[in-house]
This record gives C-alpha cells, sequence and structure tokens, in this order.
C-alpha cells in the first residue's frame, strides 16, 4: 500500500470526524497525548531493582565500589568461559574494564570491527539510568556507546550507578524534564551538553526472550543469553 493511499485514508477519516461533528453541533476533539501517572517514590529503589532483575532472570550484585563490581565481573565472566569483551567508552566503566584488562581479559573499544563485536564473548557498558519497577536499563547510543555492544555478544555486563536509580517511567520522564546538565542526564556526556538527547534510548529488561513462533518462549533469541547488572553503591 502506497504512502499516499494510507494519508488518503487518514484525511478521509478525519473529514468524515468533522462533518459528523458539525452535523451534530459539537466540534472534533482534539488528538492529545494521555497524562503521566505521578511519578513513583521509593524508600529502596535499589532493593526493588535487584528483586525484580533477578525475577526477570538477570543476575544483578549489589558492589560497595567499582574495585568490587571489576572482581564480581570478572567471576561472572571467567564461570562462563568468556575472555573476549567490547566496551563502551564511558566513564562509567573505566575502571572496571582496566582491572578487566589487567586481568588478562582482551578489551576493544568504539569502532572494532563488526566483525570483532560479532566475535565477542561479552559486551561491557554502562547505564545511563536504572528503572526500579521494572529492573530496566536505559542505554543511550552513541559513537562511544555502540547500541551492538548490549545486543550482539552472547553475555552482557551492565555497570550501573546506584544513584542512577529511579523508581518508574513517569520518575525517569520527571528527571529528564528537569533538564539536568549532562545531555539526558548521561554520565560523563560533559559540561554544556544541556538538554540533547542521543541517537537512541534503549529500555532493556533481563535476557533476550521471544515467543514469537509457536508462543513458546526463547531466551537469547535476538540478543544476549544472559545479562549481569552490577550496581555500583560508590562510584
Amino acid at each position: 500500500m502506497s504512502r499516499e493511499v494510507v494519508l488518503g485514508r487518514v484525511r478521509a477519516a478525519l473529514a468524515a470526524a468533522r462533518t459528523q461533528g458539525a452535523a451534530h453541533g459539537t466540534a472534533a476533539a482534539p488528538m492529545e497525548l494521555p497524562a503521566l501517572p505521578a511519578a513513583g517514590t521509593l524508600a529502596d529503589p535499589v532493593g526493588l531493582f535487584v528483586e525484580r532483575g533477578r525475577a526477570v532472570a538477570a543476575t544483578v550484585e549489589v558492589c560497595a565500589s567499582a574495585d568490587d563490581a571489576a572482581a564480581q565481573a570478572a567471576a561472572w565472566l571467567a564461570a562462563r568461559g568468556a575472555r573476549r569483551l567490547v566496551a563502551w567508552d564511558d566513564p562509567a566503566i573505566w575502571a572496571v574494564a582496566a582491572q578487566l584488562a589487567a586481568r588478562g581479559f582482551e578489551i576493544a573499544g568504539p569502532g572494532a570491527p563488526v566483525d570483532v563485536v560479532a566475535q565477542a564473548d561479552a559486551g561491557l557498558t554502562g547505564a545511563a539510568w536504572g528503572i526500579a519497577e521494572s529492573a530496566s536499563l536505559v542505554l543511550p547510543a552513541d559513537p562511544r556507546r555502540p547500541r551492538l555492544f548490549s545486543l550482539l555478544p552472547p553475555l552482557h555486563v551492565a555497570v550501573l550507578r546506584a544513584d542512577r536509580i529511579v523508581a518508574d517511567l513517569p520518575a525517569w520522564f520527571a528527571r529528564l524534564a528537569e533538564g539536568r546538565p549532562g545531555g539526558a542526564g548521561l554520565p560523563g556526556a560533559g559540561a554544556g551538553a544541556g538538554t540533547a538527547l542521543p541517537s537512541a534510548l534503549a529500555l532493556v529488561t533481563g535476557p533476550s526472550r521471544s515467543a514469537d513462533i509457536g508462543l513458546v518462549p526463547v531466551q537469547g533469541a535476538h540478543g544476549p543469553m544472559d545479562v549481569a547488572v552490577l550496581v555500583v553503591m560508590r562510584p
């Protein structure tokens, strides 16, 4: 179906609605987005994130520091036979990546060829935000934070600062609307970035899964089969 046909049908439907409204002496109601529910607050957003994350088959560990996160990441990766990683160029993971490299893990950064990314055992990323209600990670995309690094390797390790966890989606939208420095509140985006959004923001909840074929759930169908989120209490 052509674009012109689709748009023609939309215009015809709108005209019919206006005509019907005029016949009944009423004007067509303007199209508006539904109002968001009020942003939630939580006494322990980290605790809820951990609980919900484990409920969707992710490994979620609370780490006292970046050193602790590196040790947890090394153990998790080694248990799965992973040695080759691709990693974002993100301040949130620099310390973890450096320690993993010192432990003998091979790490490629942004700019790595696609075949290198495809052959990597795991992707190491940060996360701009965490949504406690659903245990979702908000992953930005830009040249320093390639989307493929969290999508193509079979394993994904995400380092998430505890102070970046909010209660729910309305709370996240509210934080974005505040216009905080750093471009969508992204760690390490740099001063003066304003409120500019990255090229994409993906919300990822646990390992990839799909039930498209035969309504049979399959984990790792079109993304990482296993995900570890390391929540760092003290950067």
